[in-house]
């Protein structure tokens, strides 16, 4: 059976989108968290732009382990687009491809009301044969319901987190059991 690949976004899945305040503690505890603003921290810079990107130390080491014991392909599906390359740099994770998703520099407005630019690069990877597993926040609200369960039939596991916190304990566990190992 191939391997699995790992549709990855980074928003609301990898960097908490707290805004300004301290880490989401009720999801990891503060010794956990990464924060690219804190003085002497000399990472986020994304093209002479400087980011803030907050981080759960056990979401990046997921991350990197299964990345490295090969229990998935990982391919960066986000808004960052080729810039995620800058932000794994800046949080020390492997390199990754950016998955294709010509539907994302298409700037139909139909296009975008009617259909989410990230569904049809996930059609085309469960087309090769492949399980998926989309971490995405907004799949919880661009998502109908019965995409979600049609996505599920052809071997596609969601896993929405609450962009305010990320990935937490729980769904570190759900991709883990997704992936079929302990890491």
């Amino acid at each position: 059976m191939a391997m699995p690949v790992w549709l990855l976004d980074i928003d609301g899945v990898i960097n908490a989108a707290v805004g300004p305040k301290r880490p989401p503690t009720h999801a990891w505890p503060a010794s956990e968290w990464i924060d690219t603003s804190a003085d002497g921290i000399d990472r986020g810079r994304v093209r002479t732009r400087t980011w803030r990107i907050l981080a759960a130390r056990p979401v990046l080491d997921l991350i990197r382990s299964v990345h490295e014991q090969g229990r998935a392909e990982i391919r960066w599906h986000t808004t960052w687009q080729e810039t995620a390359r800058e932000v794994a740099t800046a949080l020390d994770l492997p390199e990754f491809a950016v998955q294709d998703a010509p539907e994302f520099y298409q700037l139909e407005e139909e296009l975008r009301r009617d259909r989410w630019w990230k569904l049809p690069a996930v059609w085309r990877v469960l087309a090769e044969g492949r399980r998926v597993l989309w971490t995405d926040d907004d799949a919880s609200t661009d998502l109908t319901t019965a995409q979600k369960a049609t996505l599920a039939a052809a071997g596609c596991h969601v896993v929405s987190p609450d962009p305010m916190t990320g990935l937490c304990k729980r769904h570190l566990r759900e991709i883990d059991e997704f992936l079929g190992g302990a890491s």
